[in-house]
């Protein structure tokens, strides 16, 4: 079955007023339909001509654009259309994508999408994307490049998504253990008050429910409640086991999506450029290890487009260089089985600060969110069938990875 579809919108032609009905694309997916990005590109696509005048224009319609490649989706905004009408739009358009897409392809970053002011502002950002070094490429299979030659991207993995505030602060709510911990929730993040959440959250659920997440789609219903409540001023705010277990119990539920996105410091990315070698590298990740995070590899593409738009192509060489063997470091220890071995060092490493210092710098990965997802779900498992023990050791070493991380963060 098709993912791209197109309906017939009625439009009227802004030079002679003339109304007529017209076919319009209302879902691209570009791995699908190339053709249609190429007329983005261009510029053409949704480009309707008037019957009465001739003039061609834009019809001005919603259009939500799926690239699976770069792991994007784009919402064109129509003009003038109120917040809550854009916010409906997106949840059905987004609803429909996921049902046309096979269960494999229906990964988290679906729930992050990038809303733009009408088709131009998509074809903008999409040019802009592409412009960066390699933007449109993909790495060669094999023959894997030295840290100091020019490199493309990698096609993104898994993890690499657009993280979102707004998810993670329903992260922290699913994982509140206690009323004061749902209420310092709340004052952290406001914006959990505000109604719009609601149709974030709904849209959520709805894409956990089609990929047969169900407990995920609960433990969302769940928060849902929790706020509507809290807007009504009838909220009880003690927590529920099922959504505590529910909130961790599918990898979907905490991928990196549910992570903040931070900025990169200047000292990450001062080491990241002096390290000439992989051993280099490695060292780098260990002293800094956002390197490790998804996001990082976004904020050095910014690094290089802005060093190409300095006229500096030699310095945006030389990002792309880090970048791309950053990223096939990253991809290697954030592995699924190289982070459990990780989990598992730390978790062996009691109390004794040698062992735990040793399994910090052997397993840097053991300082990213990629853990701190592995572990917040250990936890709830192990609460959840009544290991009680285990979920109190793997709570307190969770804490305390984020208080060495951010202590890394300050000094840099």
């Amino acid at each position: 079955m098709a993912i791209s579809h197109s309906e017939i919108a009625a439009l009227t032609c802004p030079s002679c007023g003339a109304r007529f009905d017209a076919a319009v694309w209302t879902l691209v997916d570009a791995a699908e339909r190339p053709d249609l990005m190429d007329a983005l590109r261009a510029g053409t696509l949704n480009a309707v001509p008037c019957p009465r005048c001739g003039r061609t224009s834009q019809a001005g319609t919603p259009l939500l654009l799926h690239d699976p490649v770069r792991r994007r989706v784009y919402f064109a905004a129509p003009s003038g259309a109120a917040e809550h009408e854009v916010r409906e739009q997106v949840h059905a358009l987004l609803y429909t994508l996921v049902e046309g897409l096979p269960a494999e392809a229906r990964l988290p970053y679906l729930g992050d999408v990038q809303v733009e002011q009408e088709l131009e502002g998509v074809r903008r950002a999409v040019l802009r994307r592409e412009r960066r070094p390699g933007g449109g490429g993909h790495r060669p299979e094999g023959g894997g490049r030295g840290i100091e030659a020019a490199a493309t991207p990698p096609q993104r993995s898994t993890l690499d998504v657009q993280p979102s505030p707004l998810l993670d602060a329903v992260q922290s709510l699913l994982a509140a253990d206690s009323a004061e911990e749902i209420e310092a929730v709340i004052a952290q993040h406001p914006q959990l008050r505000d109604p719009a959440a609601d149709a974030a959250i709904a849209g959520l659920a709805d894409i956990a429910f089609a990929q047969g997440e169900r407990d995920v789609a609960h433990a969302l219903a769940e928060a849902r409640q929790i706020l509507r409540d809290l807007r009504l001023g009838t909220a009880d705010l003690e927590p529920r086991d099922v959504r505590r277990a529910a909130a961790s119990s599918a990898p979907g539920a905490q991928s990196s999506i549910l992570s903040p996105q931070s900025s990169l410091s200047d000292a990450a990315y001062q080491a990241l450029m002096r390290a000439a070698t992989p051993a280099d590298l490695a060292d780098v990740v260990r002293d800094h290890p956002a390197l490790l995070e998804p996001w990082a590899d976004d904020a050095l593409g910014l690094r290089a487009e802005a060093a190409l738009d300095e006229g500096n192509e030699r310095l945006a060489q030389a990002v792309e260089a880090r970048r791309d063997a950053l990223a096939e470091l990253r991809a290697a220890l954030t592995d699924e089985h190289e982070l459990g071995c990780a989990i598992q060092e730390l978790l062996r490493a009691g109390d004794r600060e040698e062992a735990l210092a040793r399994a910090l710098s052997d397993h840097p990965v053991l300082l990213t969110d990629a853990a701190q997802e592995s572990l917040f779900r250990i936890a709830a498992e192990a609460r959840a069938r009544g290991d009680d023990t285990l979920a109190k050791r793997v709570v307190e070493r969770r804490a305390m990875l984020r208080t060495v991380r951010d202590g890394l963060e300050e000094s840099s």
